[in-house]
């Protein structure tokens, strides 16, 4: 109801807005930054946008001085804040004239104007000028500094004489999440997520630090003045920390993984680009399975480097090439161990390093966007060797996250099928949590599409994410294949026992086969069997073969091997 309060709050009479209010608000109503300031250069008002483009912290928001305002602002070295505070002062005597606009190489990305705006009252405007800086200084999301402004600013640091010269620290941070975040709940939560990650990203540093957005779900920060390594490692630790906690966004609670790297000058280098590119080096080393943590660059990464880049050239020439093998690994029905088929394995016949596992270059492919064209391989491959096969065989294919990307997987499998001539219910797609929870609504239907026409569906590694069961009230899946982790522990561990008897049980009341992987063992096998498994795979029934020897395989396990 219009004009009365809202129960248990005291009524308050109503007071028209100041003239000082309302020159507040017209100001944030403006596209340049302004602050106004007297001939004295005390800071009067600060708009908002000003305090971005300068990215001043809250606290640098309210000082009282020009020259303290400015020394503040970490997207200006000192040269730059010298020869402003020096304009400032110019353009208040008497005899200055109409105005003054600069460019300082100190502030790439900015262009300033100065002018008189009312009797004892000046203007400083601070515009983006997208003619010094192709990104414009700021990132547009988040307010941050972009990365043509990090670069430039992180090369003046690294430039001044040695007499003014001060350790610097480069902070390269990696939100890993993100991109589930944009497929699951929408790309406008994903961006405030990233507003809300620069804001903790602000919170953790100094007003003299630099906090960059540089691409997609990737910030750096520019720490100034590290006397120490232990006061980037401190910071490192504060922003794994702040960026790690939960955030609550549009009524969801999401979770991101911060990953770290650091470099400090002049330890590390005393190039920009160096002191980037071993930041960089750093973070790659955190490894994949820490729930974020940070790394220090050391001379051995960079080694290590050169041996990955290698191996990314020699990847891309694979693809191209045809270097990929398949390899095929049985799997029986039990009780009896009658043989059901095979899955296929990738192999990569690396020309100096041999034979290689998955494991040594599948993460690789995958950030180099290779794994499309790979898995589109795999499957064709399998599908071609699993005709040759007696009838009832089947082949199960691993899928990537990016093969349900564009929607395309039903086309694929279907030509797949047709050009094999194989039955679409002689073929078993495998997908994880991971694969679903990237792709969100459009997996389930791609993978619905592919089941309605016959093609099995398996969640692989069941067991190992935060939400199966909840994938199991979200799609019919014809299999559980549970992870190798739950069975290594057979038959003495008592929670691996507990779980193996518990998702028997769920996969007999959902009417869903269940088979055991990695299992290599007899006593295995056993406690499997008084589980009432359905299915099993591992090393104690054959170990992943070329093609050439599955007729051997299947010779051997075609007859029941087991009571």
């Amino acid at each position: 109801m219009d004009g009365m309060a809202e129960a248990g709050t005291a009524t308050r009479p109503y007071r028209a807005p100041g003239r000082g209010q309302i020159a507040a608000a017209a100001l944030e109503t403006l596209p340049e930054g302004v602050v106004s300031f007297d001939a004295r250069l005390r800071v009067g008002l600060v708009s908002g946008r000003a305090g971005a483009l300068l990215g001043l912290a809250r606290a640098g928001r309210h000082v009282h001085g020009l020259a303290e305002l400015l020394e503040a602002s970490p997207r200006l070295d000192r040269d730059a804040t010298a020869a402003l505070i020096a304009a400032c002062l110019d353009a208040t005597t008497p005899e200055a004239e109409a105005g003054a606009d600069l460019r300082l190489d100190g502030a790439p990305g900015l262009r300033f104007g100065i002018r008189r705006a009312t009797a004892g009252t000046w203007v400083l405007s601070i515009v983006v000028d997208t003619a010094l800086a192709g990104g414009g200084g700021v990132d547009p999301l988040t307010g941050l500094a972009d990365r043509a402004m990090f670069e430039a600013r992180l090369a003046a640091a690294l430039d001044r004489p040695a007499r003014r010269r001060v350790g610097s620290a480069v902070l390269l941070c990696e939100l890993e999440g993100i991109r589930a975040v944009n497929q699951v709940l929408g790309h406008a939560i994903g961006e405030d997520l990233l507003r809300a990650a620069a804001r903790r990203l602000q919170a953790a540093v100094r007003d003299g630090d630099l906090v960059a957005r540089m691409a997609g779900e990737e910030f750096a920060v520019l720490q100034s003045e590290v006397a120490d390594a232990a006061h980037a490692a401190a910071l490192a630790g504060r922003m794994v920390d702040l960026l790690g906690r939960p955030y609550l966004i549009g009524g969801e609670t999401v979770v991101v993984t911060p990953r770290i790297g650091v470099s400090v000058a002049p330890g590390d280098g005393s190039e920009a680009s160096l002191l980037l590119r071993r930041a960089a080096m750093a973070r790659h080393a955190v490894p994949a399975s820490s729930d974020g943590a940070w790394r220090r660059f050391s001379p051995d990464m960079d080694a290590h480097w050169q041996e990955t880049r290698a191996l990314e050239a020699a990847l891309r020439l694979a693809v191209a090439d045809d270097q990929f093998e398949l390899h095929f690994q049985p799997q029986v029905a039990l009780p009896a161990g009658r043989l059901t088929g095979f899955e296929a394995l990738i192999r990569w016949r690396h020309p100096k390093r041999g034979l290689l596992g998955p494991s040594q270059f599948l993460p690789v492919a995958e950030r180099l966007g290779l794994m499309r064209r790979i898995g589109a391989w795999v499957l064709r491959e399998a599908c071609h060797a699993a005709a040759s096969w007696p009838a009832g065989l089947q082949v199960a294919v691993n899928l990537s996250p990016c093969q349900l990307d564009d929607g395309a997987l039903p086309a694929t499998v279907a030509s797949a099928l047709k050009d094999s001539g194989l039955p679409p219910g002689r073929l078993e797609l495998e997908v994880t949590e991971t694969v679903l929870l990237a792709s969100g609504d459009s997996a389930l239907a791609q993978l619905q599409a592919l089941r309605d026409r016959g093609v099995g569906i398996a969640m692989d590694d069941f067991g190992t994410g935060h939400s199966s069961l909840t994938q199991l009230r979200a799609f019919p899946f014809d299999r559980l294949k549970i992870d190798r982790s739950f069975v290594k522990d057979l038959p003495a561990g008592e929670d691996a026992m507990a779980i193996m008897r518990a998702v028997t049980g769920l996969g007999r009341s959902l009417g869903i086969a269940v088979t055991a992987e990695g299992v290599e063992t007899e006593p295995q096998l056993r406690a499997l069997l008084a589980e009432g498994c359905d299915a099993a795979q591992g090393y104690l029934i054959g170990r992943p073969v070329p093609g050439s020897q599955v007729p051997a395989v299947i010779a051997r396990l075609a007859a029941p091997v087991m009571a």
